[in-house]
């Protein structure tokens, strides 16, 4: 898919078009090497969605609702992330626990 997005982007002559222009590039040139097929997958949608705005296929209005929802994922994935970590930081302490007590109660008489 030609990338639509960056002439669309060029195209805005303000500071904020080239500051925007500089992030948007360093944010997919990241995203798209990253391990996480997540974060893959969001950023493959964020430019599919930068790209039908350029090309006038979605509304403003549309985009701004595409990334709202964006967000909203990246969010839910985020508190999955915290919540899978707190769980491994408590099969950890559990297990150390475990591991302490039962040597601790090998050790007493």
């Amino acid at each position: 898919m030609a990338e639509d997005w960056i002439t669309f982007v060029n195209e805005l002559k303000d500071e904020a078009g080239s500051a925007a222009k500089s992030e948007l590039n360093r944010l997919f040139a990241a995203t798209k090497e990253d391990v996480d097929p997540f974060v893959r997958r969001q950023a493959g949608k964020t430019e599919r969605y930068l790209n039908q705005l350029a090309l006038g296929t979605i509304t403003k209005e549309d985009f701004v609702q595409n990334m709202k929802n964006i967000q909203r994922l990246n969010e839910l994935q985020e508190l999955k992330l915290s919540v899978e970590a707190k769980v491994s930081a408590q099969k950890l302490t559990l297990g150390i626990q475990n591991l302490i007590l039962d040597k601790l109660l090998k050790v007493i008489p």
